[in-house]
């Protein structure tokens, strides 16, 4: 069910990764290589006017009005404020950790159906789905902190979020997905999301993914909560360390 072509990956050329199992949850941390920020920072940026703007609508832009407005209409869409950058920034990597890593798919772009720029979106911050077998699937429930100095109390409001609806994604989050999907013809997998609500998720498999990233070292903090959790459904928490993090923020969104 993925998405991906198969071509090197700018995430594994960019971060390094540590995995391994806490219990039975797991945890995979991940810390930028020396020196391969800058060789992969157009590709980031790439990424990130994706997750705004769909490739299909550029292209038509670009052909339409041409590039510098193209890039005029691009930068409504992109906040000016650090913690709604800040914020985005976190869904991003989280979305493309979820499939370049984990082998989940994440059908929608949510980022682009934002009411305001510098707002904010209600409801899951992750919905991604993978094949559980030929007639189910598994449902990852996520949610995303962007933090120059992750703390104890992030991670808990993180986990107060996953804990929501028993566990189980927010039945609007899932039918947003499911109606985003009917728009653009995928109706297989839309139906499936449909009755997975109608069901209450009673058969398919549901995971959570915790996802940090920030300018210290998340470590701790994630394997900490890891250990404590009594949860029995499988918990997945993704630390990305990038030790400058608010001026990485500034530096990808001042270029795109």
């Amino acid at each position: 069910m993925s998405n991906r072509a198969t071509t090197p990956d700018v995430l594994a050329r960019w971060l390094t990764a540590q995995s391994k199992d806490v219990r039975h949850h797991k945890l995979l941390l991940l810390s930028e290589r020396d020196g391969l920020r800058e060789k992969v920072a157009g590709e980031l940026r790439g990424i990130l006017r994706d997750h705004y703007v769909s490739p299909a609508i550029t292209a038509k832009r670009l052909a339409e009005l041409g590039a510098p407005k193209t890039a005029e209409l691009l930068k409504a869409h992109i906040p000016k404020t650090k913690t709604a950058r800040s914020g985005d920034l976190g869904e991003i990597l989280a979305t493309e950790i979820a499939e370049r890593l984990m082998k989940f798919r994440v059908p929608i772009r949510r980022l682009r159906w934002k009411d305001g720029r510098n707002m904010a979106l209600r409801g899951d911050d992750i919905v991604a789905v993978a094949r559980a077998s030929a007639t189910s699937l598994k449902f990852l429930k996520g949610e995303s902190k962007s933090r120059a100095n992750l703390n104890s109390a992030a991670v808990e409001e993180a986990c107060e979020s996953l804990d929501r609806d028993g566990g189980r994604p927010s039945r609007h989050s899932v039918l947003f997905v499911a109606e985003r999907l009917r728009e653009r013809g995928e109706d297989a997998l839309a139906r499936e999301l449909e009755s997975a609500v109608l069901q209450s998720f009673r058969s398919a498999i549901v995971e959570h993914l915790l996802f940090a990233v920030s300018g210290n070292n998340p470590e701790t903090h994630l394997n900490d909560h890891l250990t404590a959790c009594k949860k029995k459904r499988v918990r997945h928490a993704v630390g990305v360390h990038i030790k400058d993090h608010v001026a990485f923020i500034k530096n990808m969104y001042s270029k795109l």
